[in-house]
């Protein structure tokens, strides 16, 4: 059977989703590094977050996200927590190059595998946390629960197709390196997903792009009613502008896209696809 835009969608999901050698890196890496740190700074606990705890990691591009429980009184500064978690990594995880990247600490292993991302973390109450403000010195609050349980919410809700949409938007936005976040565009697409079901990727796609434009790129509230607005991840007008014209493009393909799978014209379709994610027709 011929592919079609649809066909070409799923596949890109399944060969964007990391496989069983990225898994077993990753909790090696996992293992390794919660040893250390329960030795070097006695931390309370380790948990995974982020998106490939929510199911919507990409292979090759999404680092591997923690919550790292730190015993004692918070500091008022969050580099002084950032610094010793830093510093206690370069100590005891020889095969990374540690840096900090807030609000977390970064490993970029020298060996396969994906990026670790280490969040001090203070505990609150249940699962409420202080952690490193991205934007200042301070700390901010965050509860990773929440965004976990929306996230899973919207997949309940289009059987089981939201996190593919997301993977999709995700992809879009790494091959094509557009500054904005990746968690930005999974609260958005998980937003839009669940105010209009039921999901078929190649409408929605569209759909989706057109409403992100819509949108004008603005920070959004935070659809868990949690925490503070959701940034989108551009730090300057040229970013921001950069980000505009990119979703421009996605609003023109996806549509082009459309248009030609609603003629049957699948080869056409198809290369409207792989142009919004930066491919070759021939390539990967």
């Amino acid at each position: 059977m011929s592919a079609t835009a649809i066909s070409t969608l799923e596949s890109l999901i399944r060969a964007m989703t990391p496989d069983e050698a990225a898994r077993s890196a990753a909790a090696k890496h996992r293992k390794e590094i919660e040893e250390w740190l329960m030795y070097d700074l006695d931390i309370i606990r380790m948990r995974e977050t982020g998106s490939w705890h929510h199911g919507t990691a990409l292979s090759g591009f999404s680092d591997v996200d923690y919550f790292v429980s730190m015993r004692g009184a918070r500091p008022s500064a969050s580099a002084t927590a950032l610094e010793e978690l830093r510093a206690s990594l370069s100590r005891g995880i020889p095969g990374a190059y540690v840096s900090i990247d807030r609000p977390a600490v970064r490993l970029r292993y020298f060996e396969e595998g994906p990026a670790v991302e280490i969040t001090p973390a203070y505990f609150r109450d249940t699962d409420d946390y202080d952690i490193p403000d991205p934007d200042g010195t301070g700390w901010i609050r965050s509860n990773p629960a929440f965004h976990l349980q929306y996230v899973d919410r919207a997949q309940r809700e289009t059987d089981g197709l939201a996190k593919g949409l997301i993977r999709l938007v995700k992809t879009w936005k790494s091959r094509n390196n557009v500054p904005l976040s990746s968690f930005y565009l999974e609260m958005r697409t998980a937003q839009y997903v669940l105010n209009n079901k039921p999901i078929i990727y190649d409408w929605d796609l569209r759909d989706f792009f057109k409403s992100l434009a819509n949108s004008g790129l603005r920070n959004m509230n935070d659809p868990t009613n949690y925490g503070r607005r959701i940034t989108t991840g551009t730090s300057n007008f040229v970013e921001l502008i950069t980000a505009k014209y990119a979703v421009e493009q996605a609003v023109r393909l996806t549509r082009l896209a459309h248009e030609a799978s609603e003629d049957n014209d699948h080869s056409t379709a198809i290369r409207y696809l792989l142009a919004l994610f930066n491919y070759e027709r021939d390539g990967g």
